[in-house]
């Protein structure tokens, strides 16, 4: 009796986590933002509408359970030296959002990954590389400070400019009127241990995220 026993408590391990590469396939984004000004915080994109299914699964096949979370993003005066044009600064509710899904795991758990994206700024392209060179500059120092791996990935993936503030994180980019900021995590099979896990989840999915994001606006 104890070979059937011993069968029955048997369990296949999960298959080997896939990785792909970016494939964008959606709209373009293409704001309109006023010269020396900020886009209007109604014509703002839902960031949860901008990342398909089909192009997360470009990046990660065996993606399931999608839901979508948004995140309020509030929006103060872009331009110190000039005041706001009315209707540019405040809260928009969907400035960002969570997307979370689950992949392949030996521990059941439905959603046990993320990706999240979130739109920082959109405004006169100007005023955007200005601001992102202050991030980039402020990033820089305080990885110094920290001991952080920061690094400058200049256009490699696709935007006008992209830095990871440290190598366990994702990226900060830019390119024409937009500024937006990639992160998430997983604790799937496959992704590695902590804390190697989240280099490996900013290399393989969140650099690809940002390629998506930055082919589709013009």
């Amino acid at each position: 009796m104890t070979a059937p026993l011993a069968l029955a408590g048997c369990s296949s391990p999960p298959p080997a986590l896939e990785f792909g590469t970016a494939e964008p396939s959606g709209p373009r984004l293409a704001a309109q933002p006023a010269a020396n000004g900020s886009l209007p915080v109604a014509q703002w994109p839902n960031a949860c509408e901008v990342l398909s299914d089909t192009e997360i699964h470009a990046i990660l096949p065996q993606a399931t359970d999608f839901e979508r979370e948004p995140l309020k993003v509030t929006i103060m005066n872009f331009n110190p030296l000039t005041e706001s044009a009315p209707g540019t600064t405040g809260d928009v509710a969907a400035g960002g959002c969570s997307y979370k899904f689950g992949l392949p795991s030996e521990y059941e758990s439905k959603r046990n990954s993320s990706i999240k994206l979130t739109f920082t700024a959109i405004a006169d392209p100007a005023l955007v590389r200005e601001s992102y060179g202050e991030d980039m500059k402020d990033a820089r120092e305080q990885a110094t400070r920290l001991k952080k791996e920061f690094r400058d990935l200049g256009a490699a993936l696709g935007a006008e400019g992209c830095f990871l503030p440290d190598l366990s994180e994702g990226p900060t980019c830019f390119r024409g009127p937009y500024k937006f900021e990639v992160d998430g995590m997983s604790t799937a099979d496959g992704v590695g241990e902590y804390p190697e896990s989240k280099k490996s989840w900013s290399d393989k999915v969140l650099t690809h995220v940002a390629r998506t994001v930055s082919a589709r606006i013009p």
